[in-house]
């Protein structure tokens, strides 16, 4: 049977039920009980474990619980069942509205007597603010038709370091997976660009070689181009300073050709030289 307020109250009062001497009456609703934070555990702090003494010196009291991070909370209650009464602890709506999940809420034995704890996850996207007095729970309590053997395993003792350590920071590990991840994919992508950068050079050692010639002969050839087409423009700039004089000195068909020149009269001939005087006879005569 579920217990209502006043059975809650009456419960209390007769020492069947006990939430520690700082319980406030003020917690309890209709038919349910509101238990509060006390300490809380983030993951990331058991790297500290070495720095302090105790586990409990790892605990703070007030923390942001981003999206997707988790976090452990032991209870400020100290709670005593009899052996006829049990109970079920359950996130409280103001939690789960806010994207807060609870990871063990369940059912709670008669006879317990200890602290609690839960385990809390942020799925929503807005960060959420913990601290003391923040209520993290609700208790549903019933009543048993007839006592039980009670609870058998002792007391409990809150968060401990091997429950802590069982956690990551953040839902699933999400974080650290997905950075093994993402330096897998950069591993195996910069891989394939190593393989096919080799490939792209081998190739190059086996092509560039035999382009060369035709890249010289295209070089010449368009050498060669740029060389007749200067000679031509120069030509066309020829012809067009012709065509300008011959605009400028147009000639008229209607006057007469000038006369050719005269021609040089010819060099007289030479005289001929006199002939030679004929020898005189010889005179026979005087010669006997």
């Amino acid at each position: 049977m579920l217990l209502t307020d006043a059975d809650i109250k009456t419960a209390i009062v007769s020492g069947q039920i006990n939430f520690g001497n700082s319980f406030d009456f003020q917690r309890i609703q209709s038919s349910s009980v509101d238990l509060t934070a006390g300490k809380i555990y983030v993951p990331e702090n058991t790297k500290n474990i070495n720095k302090v003494q105790n586990f409990s010196d790892l605990a703070i009291h007030q923390c942001n619980i981003g999206s997707g991070e988790t976090i452990i909370i032991e209870l400020t209650e100290d709670i005593r069942l009899s052996n006829d009464i049990g109970c079920i602890l359950l996130p409280p709506n103001s939690l789960t509205k806010n994207g807060i999940i609870m990871t063990n809420p369940g059912h709670i034995d008669p006879g317990y007597f200890g602290k609690l704890t839960v385990c809390l996850i942020n799925m929503g996207k807005d960060t959420v603010t913990m601290e003391p007095s923040s209520v993290v729970a609700t208790l549903l309590l019933f009543r048993l038709s007839s006592p039980s053997a009670g609870y058998q395993k002792g007391h409990g003792t809150g968060a401990s370091l091997t429950q802590l350590s069982k956690l990551s920071k953040d839902f699933a590990n999400i974080s650290e997976r997905s950075y093994s991840y993402i330096k897998k994919a950069i591993w195996e992508h910069l891989f394939a660009a190593l393989t096919i950068l080799s490939l792209a050079l081998g190739l190059l050692t086996i092509v560039v070689p035999s382009l060369l010639p035709i890249a010289a002969d295209l070089l010449e050839t368009r050498f060669s181009e740029t060389k007749n087409s200067e000679s031509i423009k120069e030509l066309k700039e020829q012809v067009r300073a012709l065509q300008t004089q011959l605009e400028k000195k147009p000639v008229r068909m209607d006057e007469p050709a000038p006369a050719p020149a005269p021609a040089p009269a010819p060099a007289p001939a030479p005289a001929p030289a006199p002939a030679p005087a004929p020898a005189p006879a010889p005179d026979h005569k005087g010669t006997k």
